[in-house]
């Protein structure tokens, strides 16, 4: 197993914000959405990339995290032009989700559907959707307040002193959430009581599937995330991997 150091070279080698891809998101009319994702777990259809062959078990863990997409009333993401392309949207910000959602007519329906990060990057990778990150994070890697999230690389946030227990040893936790990592850093601060400060990494999610192990991590979904999750249950539409038909 690589060490968490050379994972972490690694996964943030690619990390930058890009200047935006596109500023239009136009939602797709339900009689041209013929080609919506199922609502189930499945392989890649033939000639599709899988961004998870060489670490399948990495498509598990990364679904156990969250993002959140808009579905129809049957239960089926909705599809979005951006530029050129008809895709699924999938926001790790629950509150941006909510923002998207609250523009649609509400006869219609609508509601957010949660999905597994792993399957949403993994419909991304074949250029049949998009996970869109949180402004926050964007502005903790310097992004401006103004940033446009849409079309920018996710990232995932580490302490490299701060690892915990695994199946195999030592694991680096990655937090999808810039707000809870740094708590969890403040903590880990106050009880060690260091004067100097721990400090918080950013990696990139294309860099952490490319090059690591799922045993190398521990994945940390956003506590706001669960917070929703857990009021939603038994109300809808609720947590599946999805990917696309062949």
């Amino acid at each position: 197993m690589l060490s968490a150091l050379a994972l972490l070279a690694c996964a943030t080698s690619a990390l930058q914000v890009h200047p935006l891809i596109s500023s239009q998101i136009v939602p797709i009319a339900s009689n041209n959405r013929r080609t919506s994702p199922r609502l189930e777990a499945s392989s890649p259809s033939s000639g599709a990339t899988d961004p998870f062959e060489e670490y399948p078990e990495l498509l598990g863990a990364l679904d156990e995290l969250p993002v959140f997409t808009l579905a129809n009333a049957e239960g089926q993401p909705l599809k979005f032009q951006v530029g050129q392309r008809i895709i699924a949207v999938f926001y790790a910000d629950v509150e941006a989700a909510k923002v998207e959602l609250a523009k649609l007519d509400q006869d219609l329906g609508c509601d957010l559907l949660t999905v597994g990060l792993g399957s949403a990057y993994r419909l991304a990778c074949n250029d049949k959707g998009m996970v869109v990150p949180g402004l926050a994070e964007l502005r903790a890697l310097g992004a401006p307040e103004d940033a446009q999230p849409l079309g920018q690389e996710l990232p995932l946030f580490a302490c490299m002193e701060m690892t915990k227990e695994g199946n195999e040893g030592p694991v680096l936790p990655l937090f999808m959430s810039y707000a809870d990592c740094a708590a969890a850093v403040a903590e880990a601060s106050d009880a060690a009581e260091r004067e100097d400060p721990l400090q918080i990494t950013g990696l990139s999610l294309a860099g952490v599937v490319e090059d690591s192990p799922s045993g190398s991590f521990s994945f940390v979904p956003p506590s706001v995330s669960m917070e929703h999750i857990t009021a939603y249950v038994g109300k809808g539409v609720y947590w599946r991997p999805v990917e696309e038909k062949a």
